[in-house]
């Protein structure tokens, strides 16, 4: 785990009309690190995500990745620069196969243009070649290969879920994020999930990740951040988080 910080997000505020989702929120992610983002349902979790991969552009604040300014930048600019996610709703393409959906996460890499794809050119069948040869590796990294001419809604919901992660790698990321991965997941599903993470971070992956599996989380990792009400409210390693009296009040209530 280096101490290169590749993601902070600086004073983070969004606000939707009178409601602030977020407020003043600041994290960071280091290379090679995995860090956790928890917190009760409407913390602000999932606005947050979206402030970082550009689905909604911050009220305030700024989204720094590698020390570049990425506020406002839309979502396909900022997969161009290495950053993937997936999603709480799996969202796969249901009429591709299994290999056709990782193949689309390659193709946001490419260079061809439509005029190279129509004219067949040779650099259009190069890429398409190429394209072909990286998602047959990611499936096989991702333990979907032979499963690669299937539909994709035909496989069972974890592997689904490995689907989706899969087309996440097929744009050559360097940070991921993942939004809520362990849900709907079984107790040999979410093992197999803290495994494949694990291997991703020592592939040389950083992992950001939402997730309500409290079990998981603490098992996985390098720091958690904990939000309530829009705000950071303690952040730091697993044993410190679990025993912050603040966290357990957001979870458990004041005593009276």
């Amino acid at each position: 785990m280096g101490n290169e910080v590749i993601l902070r997000a600086k004073q983070v505020t969004q606000r939707f009309g009178g409601l602030c989702a977020v407020h003043n929120a600041d994290i960071e992610v280091r290379k090679n690190e995995i860090v956790g983002i928890i917190g009760p349902n409407g913390a602000g979790k999932s606005t947050l995500f979206n402030n970082i991969t550009g689905m909604y552009k911050p009220t305030e604040g700024h989204i720094y990745f590698h020390d570049m300014d990425i506020t406002g930048k839309t979502p396909y600019e900022i997969t161009k620069l290495g950053m993937a996610r997936t999603f709480q709703n799996i969202r796969l393409f249901p009429t591709m196969t299994v290999l056709e959906n990782v193949m689309l996460g390659v193709h946001s890499k490419t260079k061809a243009n439509l005029l190279d794809v129509i004219l067949k050119t040779k650099r259009a069948k190069r890429e398409e070649e190429e394209t072909l040869k990286k998602a047959e590796e990611i499936l096989k990294l991702t333990g979907l290969y032979e499963a690669r001419y299937n539909y994709a809604t035909s496989l069972p919901y974890g592997y689904q879920r490995h689907l989706e992660f899969s087309r996440a790698l097929a744009s050559s990321p360097e940070l991921l994020l993942f939004d809520e991965p362990a849900a709907g997941m079984n107790e040999r599903e979410t093992k197999e999930l803290s495994d494949f993470i694990f291997k991703l971070r020592d592939m040389g992956y950083s992992i950001l990740l939402i997730e309500h599996d409290m079990k998981l989380v603490m098992s996985i990792c390098d720091r958690i951040y904990v939000l309530d009400h829009g705000e950071v409210i303690a952040s730091g390693e697993p044993e410190e988080v679990r025993n912050n009296p603040d966290v357990i009040e957001a979870y458990l209530g004041k005593e009276e």
